[in-house]
């Protein structure tokens, strides 16, 4: 406010000094009796005070504006509206169509492997049997007459010691079996002597005499699955080859051998103990040989 009041003054000032403007009139009055020429030795009559002022008036100056009023009270508020009437509800949206379906989720982790089963004991090998008494030795006869001296005979042919051999493979996975499985080797590589049968897996000996037998073996790929295979002799058992891997996923291998007595008719297998597997595929990693070492004479 009071720095409108000063903007008032300032203004009222300016229109003032432009207004205003003295009167020379009577200065004018003057000069022309001192111009005018007077006889010499008149006395001029002199100019009083008392002289009538000149005719031309100033104006009087304009009155200051006055300050402006302050603003008036705030009005009271207007009384509030009629709500208006209600709207009528909108007509129920088409319903839309069906989504996309989602995508598949992803695969579950896998569990945890089981804990490991405790390994039963072996059973105990069979005692043999005793042999039964030697008989009588009879006695000896009176030594006979020595005879003649025969012909001379004919050349003889040469007689070759007989062969026996073979050598078979497995190319596939066999358990875990439930009870002892004989082991059917599916490939033959030799067998000299047809000694060996792939329908029954059983070597059968038909030239009697000292053999060699091998047999090799891999375990399954498992947590829990072992591989545990036995050369069989009739129903006697010859070396074994066990594979455990203490619970890991890995796989391994093994493999023996053994040199008996065989006679004509004795069978030698392979046999895959129960609850146990054994390994393979196309690279054969089973394998069973066997071959005569020197016939009994």
């Amino acid at each position: 406010m009071a720095m409108l009041n000063l903007k008032f003054i300032l203004l009222q000032c300016c229109i003032f000094v432009t207004v205003y403007q003295p009167s020379s009139c009577l200065g004018d009055m003057q000069s022309e009796h001192t111009d005018t020429g007077t006889p010499q030795g008149h006395d001029v009559p002199t100019m009083h005070s008392e002289t009538q002022p000149c005719t031309n008036s100033i104006n009087g100056i304009p009155g200051i504006p006055g300050i402006p009023g302050s603003p008036g009270p705030i009005g009271t508020p207007g009384l509030k509206g009629q709500n208006g009437e209600k709207g009528s509800p909108g007509s129920k949206g088409d319903k839309g169509d069906y989504g996309a379906n989602g995508q598949m989720g992803q695969k579950g982790v896998q569990g945890k492997p089981g804990p490991k089963g405790v390994q039963g004991d072996l059973g105990q090998k069979g005692s043999t049997g005793q042999s039964g008494p030697t008989g009588p030795k009879g006695q000896q006869g009176p030594p006979g007459q020595q005879g003649q001296k025969g012909d001379k005979g004919q050349a003889g042919e040469i007689q070759h010691p007989s062969r026996m051999a073979f050598s078979v493979v497995r190319t596939s996975s066999l358990g875990p079996v439930s009870s002892h499985t004989t082991v059917i080797y599916d490939k033959v590589y030799s067998n000299v002597g047809n000694g060996y049968s792939s329908s029954t897996g059983k070597f059968t000996c038909s030239v009697s005499g000292i053999y060699f037998f091998m047999i090799s073996g891999m375990r399954i790929h498992s947590h829990s699955h072992f591989m545990y295979i036995c050369l069989m002799k009739n129903n006697e058992k010859l070396p074994c080859v066990y594979v455990h891997n203490s619970g890991q996923r890995h796989y391994g291998a093994a493999s023996n051998s053994v040199i008996i007595d065989l006679e004509a008719g004795d069978e030698v297998w392979v046999r895959l103990g129960y609850g146990h597997a054994l390994y393979s595929d196309s690279n054969e990693y089973a394998s069973f040989t066997g071959y005569l070492l020197h016939e009994n004479s």
